[in-house]
């Protein structure tokens, strides 16, 4: 374990820096940030406008790994020991509870009316112990993208409102395309690999499914329940059926280009999406978006989404938090929306007429987002990312074929010993 976590450290110290001046500044701030689809070449431009009003303060920008669990263990790795080597982190929002011991209080440092303008909600979440220790950069919701014209083509007139549909559509275009020679095409593509995508995908599955959330309102973990079973029995049937085998090793970019190559009618991930697709000109005038489907219980999409932590032991600590109070301002949460069709945390945007033309979906996002449910970070606090792994680590078991009802209670154990040792 101490050589992978090494290992993973001397892994960010060797990503390239990416800068935007070449010319020495008296003050050189480093933030980490993703590399997800627009991710990188996003914060790169914002940070060239940040130096271009503050001309005394160099920015780099590193990117950090595509696997979630990775990326949290290199940030526990450097926190752990009082590295100041990163000033600005980007970090889930499940993460908040796990990292806010080292992070500064941005209260007082980033104006109450820029904090208002914010889902109240994901304040509340950023806020651990009375600190604020995280500031929105984007909000995620996943929506369902799919072929428009295939599903012309083979007779249906919407795209599906049901799991059972989903299954049905899949099979339906996927057996017609391969006996037109496309031997390579699948019906539906999503996130199967074992870390916290597959929990945003698992709770989607549990929670429509009638099965609810994997900890009640008492914080007791609950997932070996029939509901439960039986949505992670369907997940696992379409593994090779609907689903290339490999699915199960997919992250958000890999179903992504999967789908964005022509090689599967439906796809399950979060906004950016779309503006990739629209920029491909095989997709733009074939593709379409939709909610999720519906199960027993109704639609479930997992609330995602990305802050701006500034480290306690960045030696910049006021121009850290000026970088994010600039970053996540409405100027350039628009920015991000329209080159990159990121979900804004800033509600007016939502009303923007040069953000719903680029993002036409965004228009009903208010109905969206009251189907939104949240993994339970915040029950959990620091332990969030550990039992997080237990649930997606049971869920992939399920899904490469082992029993379900076993496998899930044994699942129960091991989130008790780790809430409540």
């Amino acid at each position: 374990m101490l050589k992978r976590l090494v290992f993973l450290a001397l892994l960010v110290l060797a990503f390239p820096l990416f800068s935007c001046s070449s010319e020495p500044e008296r003050i050189t701030l480093i933030i980490a940030g993703g590399a997800t689809g627009q991710e990188l070449e996003l914060t790169v431009a914002a940070t060239q406008r940040f130096m271009a009003e503050n001309p005394n303060v160099r920015v780099g920008v590193r990117p950090i790994p595509r696997n979630l669990d990775e990326r949290l263990e290199l940030y526990q790795q450097l926190l752990s020991q009082g590295s100041d080597q990163i000033d600005v982190l980007q970090i889930d929002i499940v993460w908040v509870g796990v990292l806010a011991q080292y992070g500064l209080d941005l209260k007082g440092l980033i104006p109450e009316e820029g904090i208002g303008k914010h889902f109240p909600s994901i304040i509340e979440n950023n806020t651990v112990d009375g600190k604020l220790v995280g500031m929105p950069l984007f909000a995620d919701a996943p929506s369902l993208f799919y072929r428009a014209d295939l599903l012309k083509k083979y007779g249906f007139g919407a795209p599906p409102e049901t799991w059972d549909e989903l299954v049905e559509m899949s099979e339906t275009i996927a057996l017609g395309e391969r006996k037109e020679g496309n031997f390579g095409f699948w019906g539906y593509a999503w996130q199967g690999v074992n870390d916290e995508a597959l929990t945003c995908n698992a709770l989607e599955w549990q929670y429509s499914g009638g099965g609810g959330s994997f900890l009640d309102a008492e914080g007791n973990p609950r997932l070996a329940g029939p509901e439960s079973v039986e949505a992670f029995k369907k997940a696992a049937s379409w593994v090779g059926s609907i689903s290339p085998d490999r699915v199960v090793e997919f992250d958000e970019e890999d179903s992504r280009l999967m789908w964005q190559r022509g090689d599967a009618a439906f796809l399950r991930n979060w906004s950016y999406v779309y503006a990739l697709a629209e920029k491909d000109s095989f997709l733009k005038e074939r593709m379409g978006v939709a909610p999720l489907p519906a199960g027993l219980s109704g639609r479930a999409a997992t609330l995602g989404g990305w802050e701006l932590m500034v480290s306690r032991f960045s030696r910049y600590p006021k121009e850290a938090a000026a970088l994010v109070r600039f970053m996540t301002s409405e100027a350039e949460q628009k920015h991000r929306a329209i080159e990159g069709s990121y979900n804004p945390t800033i509600r007016a945007l939502y009303q923007d007429p040069q953000v719903i033309k680029a993002v036409p979906f965004f228009e009903g996002f208010e109905e969206v987002y009251k189907s939104l449910v949240v993994r339970p970070s915040t029950q959990t606090g620091a332990h969030y990312a550990e039992v997080s792994s237990i649930y997606s680590g049971a869920v992939h078991d399920i899904l490469g074929g082992a029993e379900a009802e076993t496998r899930l209670a044994q699942a129960e154990k091991d989130m008790a010993a780790v809430i409540q040792p």
